[in-house]
């Protein structure tokens, strides 16, 4: 049985909230009922409210934000405890706020039996769930990331996980890890409304719906867990957060993107031991060459599952480093090549249309070429003709010599 605790003085949340547990019957019963609303909890009250113990709490917000506070200290003082909140109708920066404090679900006045009987039935299901009832999916992560901005990084990115999504029909991830701000985002059209500063202040309650509310999906099928918009809200992210953020995605996605943007810091190593592949981005520029076989140096050039794959981007025959010197410069052989089309990649970011959608994009035939070594064989599902047949083709591989392919 649910042990729940009401926490309300507002009469059509306490009547709602009471039809919903005659409702639930011999499933859930209330062992604490205070006639007070969030912004009334102090740490005394927080305190009797952890004696009771109960799993899951109704509660009150008040008649404003105000009681944002109340929220968070009993979600501090009790972070197992699931908050079904509920209170006057937010703007999208006030229901953030409650969010971020610690609700589960929120419930905007004026207040029906049925609305609330669905989300209690929500939270439920988060409140019985056991770690043996968790997915059984173990995704393949790939990290994308380069030594100096400005190499294309979120571009690859965010159109290698649309071709993923069209190659095998499965579920697909893009976790946006790049410092910088909502860029992958901005990339494809989406307006995040939460982050994966939001995952990880919830991780000790976090399961696989919770998880998915905090993702936005794009039209292709592919999901965004996005970077901060602001970088007031962003927040430094420790090598255990990003080990657990990773972990956290695999349970639950076929295929994990990482966007790592000109990652070289201190979580470098953590993503490079969670990553089945690493794609490393490099421009024909020196500067870009130097600081990636540094950072290679640095961190090492394998995890145990082979070397890391280079992606030259940004190429054109007969301008700045040629294919052979990055491949010797390095001692990696280049996995793919995108040729230098600065206006036509631009003009996809400004609309919000990942370029490998573009229709006979020669950009998009080598981009659904790496989707494929990446899924590999046994994965790909997608057989159509039409246009998309020319994206299908492989890679020429590269060699001394070899023409500009962009």
């Amino acid at each position: 049985m649910l042990e729940c605790a009401l926490i309300s003085s507002d009469e059509a949340f306490r009547h709602a909230v009471f039809a919903v547990m005659k409702e639930a019957g011999g499933q859930a019963r209330l062992v604490l009922d205070l006639q007070i609303s969030a912004e009334e909890l102090d740490r005394d009250t927080v305190a009797k409210v952890v004696q009771a113990g109960p799993k899951l709490a109704f509660l009150d917000l008040g008649q404003d934000p105000s009681g944002v506070g109340g929220i968070r200290t009993l979600n501090q003082e009790a972070p197992e405890l699931i908050l079904l909140v509920g209170g006057p109708a937010l703007t999208a920066e006030g229901l953030l706020s409650v969010i971020r404090s610690g609700a589960s679900e929120y419930l905007p006045r004026p207040f029906s039996f049925d609305e609330t009987l669905e989300a209690f039935h929500r939270v439920r299901r988060r409140a019985v769930t056991t770690p043996s009832g968790e997915p059984a999916i173990q995704g393949k992560v790939t990290t994308v990331f380069s030594a100096k901005g400005g190499t294309g990084v979120t571009t690859i990115c965010t159109s290698l996980a649309i071709a993923l999504r069209m190659l095998t029909e499965k579920e697909v991830l893009l976790l946006d890890l790049a410092p910088t701000l909502g860029t992958a985002g901005v990339a494809m059209g989406m307006h995040p409304r939460y982050t994966y500063v939001d995952v990880v202040r919830n991780f000790h309650r976090i399961d696989e719906e919770l998880f998915r509310s905090f993702l936005e999906t794009h039209d292709s099928g592919v999901h965004l867990l996005a970077s901060p918009m602001s970088s007031v809200d962003a927040t430094a992210l420790s090598g255990d957060e990003v080990h657990d953020l990773i972990a956290l995605a695999k349970r639950h996605f076929d295929y994990v993107i990482v966007d790592g943007g000109s990652f070289l810091g201190d979580l470098l190593p953590t993503l490079v031991d969670q990553s089945d592949d690493r794609l490393l981005v490099v421009t024909p520029e020196l500067p870009t060459l130097r600081n990636l076989k540094h950072a290679l140096d640095l961190y090492g050039r394998t995890n145990g599952r082979g070397p890391a794959k280079v992606i030259l981007n940004k190429y054109k025959e007969g301008m700045g480093l040629s294919a052979r010197d990055i491949e010797d410069g390095l001692k990696f052989e280049i996995a793919a090549i995108f040729g230098k089309d600065d206006a036509r990649v631009l003009e996809s970011i400004n609309l919000g249309k990942p370029e490998v959608l573009a229709e006979r994009s020669r950009f998009s035939a080598n981009l659904m070429a790496l989707g494929r070594k990446i899924a590999g064989s046994e994965n790909i599902t997608l057989k159509k003709r039409g246009f998309l047949s020319g994206l299908f083709r492989s890679p020429k591989r590269v060699e001394s010599g070899r023409k500009e392919n962009g």
